[in-house]
């Protein structure tokens, strides 16, 4: 098998004992609704917070047709902040295909826990003590929300529909099922809803928590500055920085395009509660429009980091860029009626909003400036983490949580964000 199927089929074994896990679950429980309503949640964690594991050998393209491996962490260990979070850097040999470096198989297994501490203990306990028929899906946050998408529906869902039928007396748990997506997990679970398959067919509810529809200032940070916490006081700055350009999934996270923004501008601007009332990107000079997504140059200058150096791949912008406008585009009202977008103010005023945008070279300092602050969760501007026609569409399905503790990385756990998941999937709360 080449090394694209390996990853996948081992992905898929790697998850057996969740699976497993879920069948015992399945059959001890009499689920939570009423008889007959018996849906599965699956649940999509954000960015960066499922644990990523890599084979302790590499793959050989000469070896046997189904290379099965062993597997160390690699995402999140202490190590991660020793040097290790280079060692994630992809390597594209083709279109649309990633080897991961020293061509080892790099999987998703589970949620992130570092010391004890892992997200979203309290949504699983919640989970749980409902008896929901819950599956965490986690996933590859370096590749792109498609390359993600494909993969749970093509060859996961296929996959865990024949072992739960077979392991829990007949019962098909895609017979009804709903999909919530917290932060960038929110972009899978979107992009899940409109693929259209087959397998699909079953879907009630998508929800998205905190999801980043018209992105945010956070990912510009980072390809100039890596992440603060990786960097070692920079002593692996730029091999975190290599890193991240390496990611197909980081392009998809950037303020939206400028002709989208242009055909929208009205509807971002008619928000009641959360306005944007300019494009939240501009050159630092001029103040006009810096376009992620059509960067430019100016003479020698250029707004992103080069290729040579740390690999910045436009062709990766302008892939992403299609990816963003996808999932920005309007909706059907049938998607509209299954879809939920909560979003989260802390009513503190605090979160980085609007930036400005200088040209590179030098790409230190970095470029990039934010020059506002707006309503959100600390993360997410709350203007960009719904559909912004989904209101007129769904009446009542943007949900605005306002509380002090209604902070990105724990919204999912908020008392108040699980009331509103429970109405919107019918169960008490």
């Amino acid at each position: 098998m080449s090394y694209e199927t390996t990853r996948i089929s081992e992905q898929i074994r790697v998850l057996d004992p969740a699976i497993d896990d879920f069948i015992d679950r399945y059959n001890a429980s009499t689920g939570s609704a009423a008889p007959g309503a018996r849906q599965t949640v699956f649940f999509f964690p954000g960015g960066m917070a499922s644990r990523l594991v890599r084979a302790e050998d590499e793959f050989d393209p000469k070896g046997p047709p189904n290379q099965v491996f062993d597997y160390d962490d690699i995402w999140l260990t202490v190590f991660s902040f020793l040097g290790e979070a280079a060692d994630l850097r992809m390597k594209k040999v083709g279109p649309n295909q990633y080897h991961d470096k020293d061509k080892r198989v790099i999987v998703a297994d589970g949620i992130v826990s570092f010391f004890g501490i892992r997200p979203y203990r309290g949504f699983i306990e919640w989970c749980e003590d409902n008896e929901l028929d819950y599956f965490v899906f986690p996933w590859d946050w370096r590749r792109a929300v498609y390359d993600v998408g494909d993969l749970f529906i093509t060859h996961f869902l296929p996959y865990f529909q024949a072992r739960v039928i077979a392991g829990c007396n007949g019962a098909d748990p895609l017979q009804r099922f709903s999909l919530i997506g917290h932060s960038a997990g929110g972009m899978v679970v979107n992009w899940a809803m409109r693929s259209g398959a087959p397998i699909m067919a079953g879907l009630d509810n998508v929800i998205t928590v905190a999801t980043p529809f018209y992105g945010y200032s956070g990912q510009l940070h980072r390809w100039f500055e890596g992440e603060e916490y990786l960097n070692g006081f920079g002593l692996f700055t730029e091999g975190v920085i290599r890193a991240i350009c390496s990611f197909p999934g980081c392009y998809e996270w950037m303020f939206l395009p400028d002709d989208l923004y242009l055909v929208e501008q009205a509807a971002l601007a008619n928000d009641a509660e959360y306005p944007l009332n300019a494009y939240p990107s501009a050159d630092l000079t001029t103040a006009v429009i810096a376009d992620p997504y059509n960067p430019q140059t100016k003479g020698a200058l250029q707004r992103y980091p080069s290729f040579t150096k740390f690999g910045f791949d436009y062709i990766e912008l302008a892939s992403a860029k299609a990816v963003v406008i996808f999932l920005a585009s309007p909706l059907s009202q049938g998607e509209a009626d299954r879809f939920w977008n909560i979003r989260a103010d802390t009513n503190a005023g605090d979160t980085l909003n609007e930036t400005t945008w200088n040209w590179v070279p030098p790409t230190d300092p970095t470029p990039i400036q934010d020059s506002s602050v707006f309503r959100g969760d600390g993360v997410q501007p709350a203007w960009t983490a719904r559909h912004i026609h989904l209101e007129e569409l769904a009446p009542g399905h943007v949900i605005s949580i306002k509380s002090k503790f209604a902070n990105h990385k724990d919204l999912m756990d908020l008392p108040a964000t699980l009331q509103e998941i429970a109405g919107i999937l019918g169960i008490p709360f």
